[in-house]
């Protein structure tokens, strides 16, 4: 006789029966009831209700021997998902923060003719959740929030040209951390007001790394330098600037009667590869350039000399300017024209 697991059968000596779930011996298996008990039960002491195929009895009927058995399905070890923070897209020398609010022209050949979109480019190793904000006359409205992995960049919205001559403060709140760190990271904010003339300009949207279009980039994670600036002696300045690669010499333009300069301090105008440099080190060498450029003309014959430092946060601005007052006193500044700068240029007049 043949028998099966699953099989169903019914009791010799008692009312009912059930279905076989396994074997215990060559003489016992377990029924379950139809009231979902499982009782081991002599082979002797049952009745076979269906065709079995898993069990052959032998010359007795005391005994049963397994034929085949379907294979119990194998569940798959699930690994556990890796966590959305887990330290990914690392790239070596990205370890200072680096975060930057970019504008990108649809229109590059004529940005404020058409919309412009808005990126945060996380440029370091750090995992960062943020807050993108516009403010109202009563409250701080969310544009945007959520994470940016390392070394990403995240769509936060579009301006439209009809907007641009009253844009909103925008706002950001930002807290940045690693899978594991020795201490609890701060929290960080930063507020922007973007003049409708600078969309005007011609150098307000320029080439750089992220994007292959002229773009407008504001660097949300700059810290007050001057202290910085001051304790940095001659050898952590070689150290600095150590290994990069400078532009040609020529990145002063002058102008045919060589009276006038104009000298954009841009750092993406004075070195190639700026990648690795913390903030300190780009003001440092971009006040190198300014020292260089008022000696060259203070020697010549320059008459006027146009300094592009842009409008940011205004550190390199008020840097140049303080050195201005205290090392070159003697010659008058004033803002450079507004209809061709905006508030980005400084023009210092050299009187001999």
């Amino acid at each position: 006789m043949i028998l099966k697991i699953g099989d169903k059968v019914r009791f010799l000596n008692d009312v009912g029966g059930g279905r076989i779930t396994s074997v215990v011996s060559k003489e016992v298996v377990n029924v379950e009831t139809d009231d979902g008990f499982e009782v081991p039960t002599l082979i002797n002491n049952l009745i076979l209700v269906n065709k079995p195929d898993v069990y052959e009895s032998g010359k007795s009927r005391n005994t049963i021997a397994p034929v085949s058995a379907e294979p119990k399905p194998v569940k798959k070890e699930l690994k556990p998902e890796e966590p959305w923070f887990s330290d990914k897209n690392q790239v070596t020398g990205k370890d200072e923060p680096q975060y930057f609010f970019i504008l990108v022209p649809e229109n590059p050949s004529n940005p404020p003719t058409g919309n412009i979109l808005m990126y945060l480019v996380n440029s370091c190793n750090d995992t960062l959740l943020y807050r993108f904000t516009q403010k109202t006359k009563y409250n701080y409205e969310t544009i945007a929030a959520g994470s940016a992995s390392p070394n990403t960049k995240v769509y936060l919205g579009l301006i439209k040209p009809e907007t641009i001559a009253d844009l909103p403060v925008y706002g950001f709140q930002w807290i940045s951390f690693r899978k594991r760190s020795k201490d609890l990271e701060s929290f960080n904010e930063k507020e922007i007001t973007l003049s409708a003339v600078k969309f005007y300009k011609q150098n307000a949207f320029v080439n750089g790394r992220f994007f292959k279009v002229p773009v407008m980039t504001i660097n949300l994670h700059e810290n007050p330098l001057k202290a910085e600036l001051e304790k940095l002696s001659e050898h952590e300045f070689k150290r600095a600037i150590e290994h990069k690669e400078p532009k040609p010499a020529e990145t002063a333009i002058s102008l045919p009667d060589s009276e006038l300069v104009e000298v954009d301090l841009h750092i993406h105008e004075l070195l190639d590869n700026f990648n690795n440099l913390t903030n300190t080190e780009m003001l440092t060498v971009q006040m190198k350039k300014f020292h260089e450029e008022m000696t060259k003309a203070i020697n010549g014959i320059v008459k006027k000399i146009i300094f592009i430092h842009g409008v940011g946060n205004g550190t390199l601005k008020n840097e140049l300017r303080r050195e201005l007052q205290r090392k070159y006193s003697k010659y008058t500044m004033q803002d450079a024209s507004f209809r061709e700068y905006g508030y980005g240029a400084t023009m210092v007049i050299i009187r001999k």
